[in-house]
């Protein structure tokens, strides 16, 4: 039986319970049958949407063309594991035009597929010409951390807790380049932005443990400035260098820093209540069965001692 928190144990995050699922697998195709293979291993699961439909664009009368096959995979899964969303579209920094499309697509696979919580990154991936037509920027792009940025994306979040009825998660995002000259540091963007909307924070180490190797900064330090309470969700994943820079490719096993980033955050958490293990497919012939089974145990290791 999960355990669930009350709206008094989360404070003023949201007006709802939200289940403490455990540890959970950020769905890859090279996972189908792993999952089916190892059940119970994992928790949960949690899906990109974007993954499971082909966008035609804003200007198409058809917009979202879901593909029936990846359909039934979502199906199957639904049938046998708590679902959450990841999203990668909302792209919550865009400037100018925000996807209401986009909102209303989530939404109706809300109601269908009744995820335990959805989320998003700080950052944008949408980018429009003067003629609103959209262009994808390729990846996740950070946004300048200043009060004009932080009005527009609550306001964008608003809209979705208006719309969804389903906790809404911000994920810290990996940047490359350090802008000059803003008015908020990453972590008071991420607390102002979960006090103004109560939007809960996806806390993803990885990308903490990344920051930290390219620019110099004590990662631990970085945590300790978030409002740990708000933190629902915690991503783990791996990654490589290429040209110079260390990167959040999901390349495999998670690298002992990121265990003890881990280890030191899981005491300050109090309200987690998910660890979700990221890998990206084009690496499990690193991983294997047995490698994807190692990284969920060490996870429910670490989620025992301190979270059950």
């Amino acid at each position: 039986m999960p355990q669930i928190l009350s709206p008094a144990t989360v404070g003023h995050l949201y007006d709802k319970t939200i289940p403490k699922l455990g540890i959970g697998l950020l769905y890859n195709p090279s996972l189908e049958f792993y999952l089916e293979a190892y059940p119970g291993y994992c928790d949960y699961v949690e899906i990109i949407p974007d993954m499971f439909w082909t966008d035609h664009g804003s200007n198409h009368p058809s917009r979202f063309e879901e593909i029936e096959s990846w359909i039934k995979v979502l199906h199957k899964l639904a049938a046998q594991y708590p679902l959450t969303s990841h999203n990668i579209s909302y792209s919550l920094g865009s400037a100018g035009i925000f996807d209401s499309a986009y909102l209303q697509k989530m939404q109706e696979w809300h109601q269908q597929f009744k995820f335990k919580w959805h989320s998003d990154h700080l950052s944008f991936v949408k980018v429009h010409n003067d003629q609103h037509q959209d262009h994808n920027a390729g990846l996740a792009v950070p946004v300048p951390y200043d009060y004009e940025v932080l009005d527009m994306i609550a306001g964008r979040i608003n809209a979705i807790k208006r719309s969804i009825d389903t906790p809404f998660l911000v994920e810290n995002n990996v940047y490359f380049i350090d802008l000059p000259d803003q008015e908020l540091s990453e972590t008071s963007f991420l607390n102002e932005l979960s006090n103004e909307t109560s939007c809960g924070l996806l806390l993803d180490i990885h990308n903490v443990y990344t920051n930290a190797v390219n620019h110099g900064f004590d990662p631990m330090d970085f945590i300790r400035q978030l409002e740990l309470d708000k933190v629902i969700e915690i991503h783990i994943a791996g990654g490589n260098e290429l040209g110079g820079m260390y990167t959040d490719s999901h390349a495999g096993p998670c690298p002992p820093a990121v265990w003890s980033l881990l280890e030191y955050t899981l005491p300050l958490v109090p309200n987690l209540c998910g660890i979700t293990f990221e890998f990206h497919e084009s690496y499990f012939h690193l991983m294997q069965f047995d490698g994807i089974t190692h990284e969920l145990n060490k996870a429910r290791k670490a989620w025992n001692h301190y979270h059950t």
